[in-house]
């Protein structure tokens, strides 16, 4: 059974430069879902890698937060599609 690490976002934000204001607005958009504890936010460390992403876009490109949203979609879809095809080229070398 796997567990579940969470980050108190507070200590997150200090360590990864990442404003708090920030974190909480990919929350109000639905783009990651923490975890309250105590009057607390928490963060699961598997999105952490996606509020990096999702920052480095906002920054570097300045999308806002819906774009950022379709972005997100449609890179995770990319991923899959890659996935996908890498699965189905497996099978097709069986039959060459």
């Amino acid at each position: 059974m796997a567990t579940e690490k969470y980050i108190l976002v507070r200590q997150y934000s200090e360590h990864s430069r990442i404003e708090p204001d920030f974190i909480q607005s990919l929350f109000e958009y639905e783009l990651v879902f923490p975890e309250e504890r105590d009057d607390e936010m928490f963060i699961d460390e598997n999105d952490i890698n996606e509020i990096e992403k999702m920052f480095r876009l906002h920054r570097d490109l300045g999308l806002n937060y819906e774009g950022l949203g379709a972005v997100n979609e449609m890179l995770n879809r990319i991923h899959e599609l890659q996935q996908e095809m890498e699965k189905l080229r497996k099978r097709l070398r069986l039959y060459e």
